[in-house]
């Protein structure tokens, strides 16, 4: 199954309506969105920074399921509708602002109830060959101790300096990052992104992280 995350913009002040819309999206566009192929649509936003993460039906790529979905006819009338909303989704081709999977993890299902989380970091842009080199050979007991922890689809994106990620934690997120960062293998994790990663935390020592404001099975 192939995932993706876009990334838009809002003006300043016009958080809560944008929450707000979200919080009544038109249910023949819940219809084309559904038909379209995209599956597990999150949207997450912090301050005027939004991303939007989704899956698609197997068999299908993002790109074949968001050239099915653009010109459909809710879809059109739904981005005339946030014009004065939006300050940009775009590149200056018109191509939506990807993010690039530098990431996965994943295990077997869990039961009961789990949260969506999204968070964001910065790392040196002369540094991203080793970043993604890092995650493109993740240690064995790091894997096994992301698992153990309730991490579930977990993935990063990185998009030049900014890279974010998106899970399913169970329970939640706090009690699945307290149990990981219990681990020795994190501890040496973290040591090994000394000069790549700049920012990770708040002024507060708090992850980065984007609260969802719209979420579609």
């Amino acid at each position: 199954m192939d995932q993706a995350v876009f990334y838009l913009r809002i003006f300043p002040g016009t958080e809560a309506e944008y929450d707000k819309r979200h919080a009544e999206i038109w249910p023949e566009l819940v219809d084309e969105i559904r038909e379209s192929g995209l599956r597990n649509f999150s949207g997450f936003r912090r301050g005027t920074d939004v991303w939007y993460y989704t899956e698609v039906e197997p068999g299908t790529t993002v790109e074949e399921a968001f050239a099915v979905h653009g010109p459909k006819p809710a879809n059109q009338r739904w981005n005339r509708f946030f014009r004065d909303v939006i300050a940009q989704i775009t590149d200056d081709a018109g191509n939506l602002l990807w993010y690039d999977k530098v990431f996965e993890s994943d295990g077997p299902p869990l039961d009961g109830p789990f949260e969506r989380g999204f968070f964001g970091l910065v790392i040196d842009p002369e540094r991203a060959d080793d970043y993604e080199a890092l995650h493109a050979n993740p240690w064995p007991d790091l894997m096994e101790a992301i698992e153990a922890s309730g991490f579930r689809k977990y993935q990063g994106f990185r998009r030049g300096a900014h890279v974010v990620y998106y899970g399913e934690f169970y329970p939640d997120m706090a009690t699945v990052f307290g149990k990981m960062g219990h681990t020795e293998v994190n501890a040496r994790w973290g040591t090994a992104f000394e000069g790549i990663i700049t920012t990770i935390t708040d002024a507060d020592g708090q992850l980065l992280t984007a609260t969802e404001i719209y979420h579609q099975d």
